[in-house]
């Protein structure tokens, strides 16, 4: 019997969200994990297998699994009100809610709009190009133009280079098994529409100063240098905040160093009173 379990739900506008489950008897708090663009939950195995005294929830994106197509334009707005479709349907009332680069915009989306049902936020890496004077986050989009051009010649692998070559090297098809490819080569087809939704998100400075929700944010020390300073800027719009250097890492830290990322999160819980089953 798999540990961890498959399941959907319907978002207020009817469309499909898929989502995973992994909740042993007695297992708390609730932790709603939201992935990044384009690799989906298996953003947070090493935290869902490793960390059972959980109730993990961890949502596919629209675009992503087998939740419904993302559209043209999808809205980081509309992936949090997702996330909480997916809370309702797990009758959570209130969780701690983590996530890495587009999730953790999500993540962030989500504690300014229903901050009531967030008991804690650990972001790594978010970004909210908008707060930079120069757009900094133009420099990510330019590989998201490209992977458009990809898509439409349908060079579909190429596209996926653009994303994976700097994270995982140019021997990536080595790394990745077959039935993991083949969920990105679905999940990369709304990546370029997705770095738009991040673009466009400008919840504006004093939302973000106001916002009272203990927060952790994290950033891998070997990230490429547009998302370090991308995390930097939401640090500074945020009230004051602890901000995580995670050695031997690059963007997706929950990932290249997890036992890192899971001590920071156990301590973390800890900070905020909820600490988990025993």
């Amino acid at each position: 019997m798999s540990l961890i379990a498959q399941r959907t739900t319907q978002a207020d506008d009817g469309a499909r969200i898929a989502y995973e489950v992994r909740h042993e008897p007695g297992a708390r708090p609730a932790i709603l994990a939201l992935h990044g663009v384009l690799v989906g939950t298996s953003n947070w195995v090493h935290q869902m297998l490793r960390l059972p005294q959980f109730h993990w929830i961890a949502p596919f994106f629209r675009g992503h699994g087998n939740s419904a197509p993302a559209g043209e334009h999808p809205t980081i707005e509309r992936a949090a009100y997702d996330a909480l479709a997916v809370l309702d349907a797990e009758d959570v009332e209130q969780a701690v809610v983590i996530g890495n680069s587009l999730g953790a915009t999500v993540a962030l989306a989500l504690g300014l709009l229903r901050p009531e049902r967030v008991r804690g936020l650990l972001l790594v890496e978010p970004s909210v190009p908008a707060l930079l004077s120069d757009r900094g986050g133009d420099r990510l989009s330019a590989a998201a133009r490209q992977a458009r051009v990809f898509l439409a010649e349908g060079k579909v692998d190429e596209a996926l280079d653009l994303f994976l070559t700097p994270r995982l090297g140019a021997d990536w098809p080595n790394k990745v098994g077959r039935r993991r490819l083949a969920e990105w080569r679905h999940n990369v087809l709304s990546t370029p529409a997705w770095f738009d939704a991040v673009m466009d998100f400008d919840p504006g400075p004093g939302p973000l100063a106001a916002l009272n929700i203990p927060t952790l944010l994290v950033y891998g020390a070997n990230t490429q240098p547009e998302y370090r300073e991308l995390t930097l800027a939401v640090a500074d719009a945020l009230p004051p905040t602890d901000l995580v250097e995670v050695p031997d890492a690059g963007h997706g830290v929950p990932v290249d160093n997890p036992d890192a990322f899971n001590a920071l999160l156990l301590e973390f819980l800890e900070r905020i009173g909820v600490a988990g089953s025993s």
